[in-house]
């Protein structure tokens, strides 16, 4: 017999569904404004770690093998150039600095990043500075935080920090160790720079037991933090924020909607919480949204389970409710990284195959108004 709600929670329960349909008019307004959009297509074979962002000047760039490697369109997503290499090093995850147009793939963990000043056609590397947290994590010489396998970063638009370049990332003390007795002391973070890239300095932890992060500005200047958990027993993800750019991550809290999957892993200590997936985050351009915050969510859709059926959330009040969601893909899927052109078309970079797993990196293509005829 199910358990009945306290008079607190049904209070609470009834205010966030009210608030759900309170802004779920807002997203059909915009979607009703266009003709539903989906297509997709297969990038690269036999690689793994996508990573998708569009450049200043609406070139999608499309990376695999953890930003070592780099498919262009110009188009739209309509058609791709040939895959490139980013540089020999190349590694970690993209941003793209708004303030110059510059595109960089930042490899913080080793003190370098690669630049293209010319929307992703060429890249020089260059040599940065990484300062440590009060913990003394981050800097290069010692345990650093990795951006490898974590979403894109952003350019910050709004507030006392405007300009500012912003990436999650993790760090995994002792160095790089992911085995599970080591899960309590990982934990996401970020790493941002004030002076385009040269200097980036690490924030404070995001919360223990966390790993590849995603994060994504609201309207309001404040920060969302969307993190992968190794240590959920309830499959849900872990959520925080920031409220002065970046540096230090407050109020986390767990959601009930978006879940995370488990993986066939044996746990020594007898638990299996979900090792959880890397997962795609982005606020829809407020140009294409007429200013209101849209956020979307993309990770495989079986909670607890296995890495199968990509799926596409999306938010219309900051993250607390996601009210919209549909399927991209039925079979075996698992990492996904999500950008968006200022016309609101989508990019879905994701991993996928047909008889097993990571057979190609995929890139979707669609708009809102594809993804709330999803709606349920």
């Amino acid at each position: 017999m199910r358990t009945p709600l306290s008079p607190t929670r049904r209070r609470t329960t009834i205010a966030i569904l009210a608030f759900a349909l309170l802004h779920l008019p807002v997203a059909q307004s915009i979607a009703d404004e266009a003709t539903p959009v989906f297509d997709v297509q297969d990038l690269y074979d036999s690689t793994r770690i996508p990573n998708v962002t569009v450049a200043t000047d609406g070139t999608v760039l499309a990376f695999a093998g953890s930003g070592h490697v780099l498919r262009r369109s110009e188009d739209g997503g309509k058609t791709w150039s040939p895959a490139q290499e980013v540089g020999s090093d190349a590694g970690g995850s993209a941003i793209v600095d708004t303030n110059t147009g510059d595109v960089m793939v930042v490899r913080s963990k080793r003190g370098f990043l690669w630049r293209s000043s010319d929307h992703g056609k060429t890249w020089k590397r260059e040599t940065i500075t990484v300062k440590p947290n009060p913990l003394g994590h981050g800097a290069v010489d010692g345990v650093g935080a990795q951006t490898a396998c974590s979403e894109s970063g952003v350019t910050l638009r709004h507030g006392k920090h405007k300009g500012r370049l912003l990436m999650p990332a993790r760090v995994q003390p002792p160095e790089g160790n992911n085995d599970q007795e080591w899960w309590p002391y990982n934990y996401n973070t970020a790493i941002y720079s004030d002076d385009g890239g040269k200097t980036w300095q690490t924030s404070g932890p995001v919360q223990s037991g966390t790993g590849e992060g995603t994060l994504a500005e609201l309207s309001t200047g404040t920060i969302y933090y969307n993190s992968r958990s190794h240590m959920s027993i309830d499959h849900r993800r872990r959520i925080a924020y920031s409220h002065d750019g970046g540096a230090m991550f407050v109020d986390w809290r767990v959601c009930d909607v978006l879940r995370e999957v488990g993986q066939p892993f044996y746990f020594k200590y007898g638990t299996k919480p979900s090792y959880g997936c890397n997962a795609g985050l982005v606020r829809l351009p407020l140009e294409a949204t007429g200013g209101k915050d849209v956020l979307l969510f993309s990770t495989p859709d079986d909670p607890g389970g296995n890495r199968v059926k990509m799926t596409v959330w999306a938010s219309f009040d900051r993250g607390m409710t996601w009210p919209v969601k549909r399927l991209v893909y039925e079979g075996l899927s698992a990492y996904s990284s999500l950008a968006a052109a200022k016309d609101g078309t989508v990019y879905l970079l994701f991993e996928r195959g047909k008889k097993k797993l990571y057979e190609s990196v995929a890139v979707a293509r669609f708009n809102l108004a594809w993804l709330t005829e999803g709606r349920e």
